[in-house]
């Protein structure tokens, strides 16, 4: 399969250059920000070719319970039991906290190591640099399987943030590897100074992808 700027729009409804369709050709990491509409929130992208076949990688980043182990930032990563979501929101603790240790011991009792159904449920603790607490959240997971792609997404259902949700878009590329699109909005509630927002794109977009790299040559 080769890249075009017509399969990107078609495909990721994303209009990248010939400069930067190049880049990803050679293995860079080319790394976009999108507006929101009505806000002044940046959707953070980040495409590349990882060196690996779909399957592989897909194994990566449905290593849900092992995020802490690589990737940045991650400090603690629990994929529970749906059944008790209920129970996990329903939890008398502060949730403004930036340690929610009431809820990773309980959710900790109802750790399972994978998905068992399309849909599933997911705590992550994420160390956030200075001046920014740590942040926290309850995703739901949902997993999209169709001809030749492989997609994962997820959105806030609880946390002390306004909003984080995002994707994972594998297709197969050139000689058993894969081309990734990774998008993430993280909306904390509070405005995000340029120079917080370019950290982010220009640093922690391509740390993600570099993780994963890593972590599929273990496979």
């Amino acid at each position: 399969m080769d890249l075009t700027k017509e399969q990107f729009e078609k495909n990721y409804k994303l209009q990248l250059t010939d400069q930067q369709i190049t880049e990803v050709k050679k293995g860079e990491i080319v790394r976009l920000l999108k507006s929101v509409a009505g806000t002044d929130i940046k959707n953070g992208i980040a495409v590349a070719v990882i060196d690996a076949p779909m399957q592989n990688v897909w194994k990566v980043i449905h290593d849900s319970n092992n995020f802490k182990d690589f990737m940045p930032r991650v400090s603690e990563s629990i994929l529970f039991d749906s059944s008790v979501l209920r129970q996990a929101l329903d939890l008398n603790f502060d949730h403004s906290a930036s340690d929610p240790s009431v809820l990773i011991d309980f959710l900790k009792k109802h750790q399972i190591n994978e998905m068992t159904a399309a849909t599933g449920h997911c705590f992550n603790l994420v160390d956030m640099p200075w001046p920014f607490k740590n942040i926290w959240y309850i995703i739901e997971l949902t997993d999209i399987k169709g001809n030749n792609m492989l997609q994962q997404t997820w959105n806030m259902i609880a946390g002390n943030v306004k909003a984080d949700q995002g994707s994972w878009t594998l297709t197969p590329y050139a000689d058993d590897k894969t081309l990734v699109v990774y998008t993430a909005l993280v909306d904390i509630g509070t405005s995000i100074p340029d120079v917080f927002i370019n950290l982010g794109n220009n640093v922690l977009l391509p740390d993600i992808i570099r993780s994963v790299r890593r972590r599929v040559k273990k496979i």
